[in-house]
C-alpha cells in the first residue's frame, strides 16, 4: 500500500507542482528516493501514464518517489525552458523531497528523452545523486540525425521490394532523392569524425563529459525501435569517448521511444527497481 500527496513547492509564481508517493507503512521506507525528470513536452504523468507507475512501483518497495512538472510545464507556470536548463529544477524537486522525507539523503533520477539527458547533465553538481538510469537519452546533432537516417532510413528503404516497385514505374524523383541523400551522407561523416578544432562543444561532447561522472551509478535504458536511442548510441561513438557500454544497457529490441507496450514498460520498472536496490556512489577518482 502506498500513500500519494500532491503539493506544489518553491516561491509564488514560480512554484513547481508534484506528487509524492510514499508507502503507507512509515516503518518500511527508505532513506534513498527515486526523482522523475520529464521528458520532451510531459507532464508528470508520463505517455500512457508511466511516470505514474513508476513511482507507485518504487514506492510500494519503500522508496519515496516524486513525479512533477518542471517550469513550463503542466501545472507549474513560466516559459518553456530548454532541457539543459533544467538543472535548478531538478536541485529544486531534490530539495523539496528532502524536505518533506528528512530522512532521505540521496537520490535516484531516472528521465526519459531529453529528461534523461538533463539528469545526466546534472547528476555530477550534486553529490546526493548516487545514480541515473537514463531511458534513451537525447543527444541529436544535424550530423547524428543524418547519420541515422542513412543507416536506419535509407538502408531500410533500399531493402524493400515497394521502393523498387516505385522507383521503376516513376514514382520517385531520383534527382531530389539523390540530393537529399547526398545531403544526410556528408553531414552523417561529421559524425564519425568528430567535433572539429575550435567548435564549441556540441550536445553530444558534453554529454559525454557527464557521462565521466564517476560518482553516480549510470544506467542506461535502450529501445530497439528508436532513433533518438540509435542517435545517442551513434553520438556517443562519434566522441570518442569509451564512456558508455551498450552491453551494459538494458537493451528491449521491440520497445518504441516511450516502451508503450506494457511488457516493455514492466521490464523497464524492474530495471528501475533493481537499479534502487542497490545504488552506491563509486569513489571518486584520484
Amino acid at each position: 500500500m502506498i500513500d500519494e500527496v500532491a503539493f506544489a513547492f518553491g516561491a509564488p509564481g514560480t512554484e513547481l507542482v508534484g506528487v509524492l508517493a510514499r508507502p503507507a507503512n512509515p516503518a518500511t521506507e527508505k532513506g534513498l528516493a527515486l526523482v522523475v525528470v520529464v521528458g520532451g513536452p510531459q507532464t508528470r504523468v508520463g505517455s500512457h501514464r508511466q511516470f505514474v507507475l513508476l513511482t507507485r512501483a518504487a514506492a510500494a518497495e519503500g522508496y519515496p518517489s516524486l513525479r512533477f512538472d518542471y517550469t513550463g510545464m503542466g501545472d507549474s507556470p513560466g516559459p518553456k525552458p530548454d532541457f539543459e536548463a533544467a538543472g535548478q529544477d531538478i536541485r529544486r524537486a531534490c530539495d523539496a523531497l528532502q524536505e518533506r522525507v528528512p530522512a532521505c539523503r540521496r537520490f535516484v533520477l531516472w528521465g526519459l528523452c531529453d529528461g534523461a539527458s538533463a539528469a545526466l547533465l546534472y547528476a555530477a553538481s550534486d553529490p546526493r545523486i548516487v545514480a541515473v538510469v537514463a531511458a534513451n537519452p537525447w543527444a541529436r546533432s544535424e550530423a547524428t540525425r543524418s547519420a541515422v537516417i542513412v543507416t536506419d532510413h535509407y538502408g531500410s528503404r533500399l531493402r524493400s521490394p515497394e521502393f523498387w516497385k516505385k522507383l521503376a514505374t516513376g514514382k520517385i524523383d531520383i534527382v531530389a532523392s539523390a540530393r537529399e541523400a547526398l545531403g544526410h551522407f556528408w553531414r552523417a561523416r561529421a559524425s564519425r569524425t568528430g567535433p572539429a578544432d575550435g567548435r564549441a562543444a556540441g550536445l553530444p561532447e558534453r554529454l559525454a563529459q557527464a557521462l565521466t561522472n564517476r560518482r553516480a551509478i549510470l544506467r542506461f535504458q535502450i529501445s530497439g525501435r528508436d532513433l533518438t536511442a540509435a542517435e545517442f548510441e551513434l553520438a556517443m561513438k562519434s566522441v570518442g569517448e569509451a564512456v558508455y557500454d551498450p552491453g551494459a544497457a538494458l537493451r528491449l529490441e521491440q520497445a518504441d521511444h516511450t516502451f508503450s507496450d506494457p511488457q516493455a514498460w514492466q521490464a523497464v520498472i524492474e530495471d528501475t527497481k533493481s537499479v534502487l536496490a542497490r545504488p552506491r556512489a563509486p569513489d571518486r577518482p584520484s
